[in-house]
């Protein structure tokens, strides 16, 4: 692998550290992936970061390093500037911050209404410039427009969180001794009773349908989920709407059953190749590599 290696990109997520070794091609011929994200573990972040890529190559690469996520935030490598909205994604490869060896992207903000992102820019670059609207699902759920190549708006919601800190504690924590499965239709069911915002159900109805045996217990996690993630579409989509969905797994499946619920038309893609081919793209563009 390392004879044909001719660049690393690092995705430094809050709970995962990521790693891939690209050929000239831009093709991943290796990567690693570990649980430790900048903000779940202690120590020197750059100690860390080349623990992992000492551990995975056996030596510090002699390759250029592009990094994106985490590593250019406070509690990464070296904080960078969050570049402001609106902006064209094309001069994003201009603005990469040169530090320890690593050539960190930095992330956007918005003004008004105040919101930030790390690491969606990246995987925007790696898109169609006409894309339009654009949805990353997460821990935090990015919902952002992009107008003939510009990034004009961005919005976060807080939907992946508030459904783990919901199931954790309080009255809508995981009722004990029952073993949660996930029910596509049950999980759509509650979709559909977040998306009539007029009179779309609260989070507590989980907890009262259960209570009076309307919702078996072993879905109780698939239907507070449902109600999290329709309230989440229905907030930035209308039926008909088109855009682009980012993500894989369980996320990706969640939210298209979501947005197919809704009726709004959407493309997929994945988030770990549009990350991937994000960093390659900017190393390209920002002449890392031939």
């Amino acid at each position: 692998m390392k004879d044909r290696m001719i660049l690393i990109g690092v995705d430094w997520g809050a709970s995962n550290f990521r790693a891939w070794a690209f050929d000239e091609e831009g093709e991943v011929i290796g990567g690693i992936s570990v649980p430790d994200g900048v903000l779940t573990h202690s120590g020197d972040a750059m100690e860390r970061l080349k623990f992992h890529i000492n551990e995975w190559l056996g030596e510090w690469p002699d390759v250029p390093m592009i990094a994106c996520g985490g590593a250019g935030s406070s509690q990464g490598i070296h904080r960078t500037d969050y570049l402001p909205v609106p902006m064209m994604i094309s001069d994003l490869p201009k603005h990469l911050v040169h530090m320890h060896g690593l050539h960190i992207v930095p992330g956007l903000k918005q003004a008004s209404p105040p919101d930030i992102l790390r690491g969606q820019e990246t995987q925007l670059f790696a898109l169609d410039e006409s894309i339009g609207a654009v949805c990353f699902p997460g821990t935090h759920t990015k919902h952002i427009t992009v107008e003939h190549g510009r990034i004009l708006d961005l919005s976060t919601e807080m939907t992946g969180e508030l459904r783990a800190l919901l199931l954790a504690n309080g009255g809508l924590k995981v009722p004990e001794g029952v073993e949660q499965v996930f029910s596509d239709s049950v999980f759509r069911e509650w979709v559909e009773l977040s998306l009539d915002t007029d009179d779309a159900a609260s989070p507590f109805a989980v907890r009262a349908a259960r209570m009076t045996g309307l919702l078996d217990p072993k879905y109780h996690t698939t239907a507070l989920t449902g109600l999290l993630i329709g309230a989440d579409v229905a907030a930035h989509y209308d039926p008909g709407d088109e855009l682009t969905l980012v993500a894989d797994g369980p996320l990706l499946k969640s939210y298209r059953i979501a947005l197919e619920a809704l009726g709004a038309e959407f493309d997929e893609c994945s988030s770990e190749e549009a990350t991937q081919d994000g960093l390659f793209e900017l190393a390209e563009e920002a002449g890392l590599i031939g």
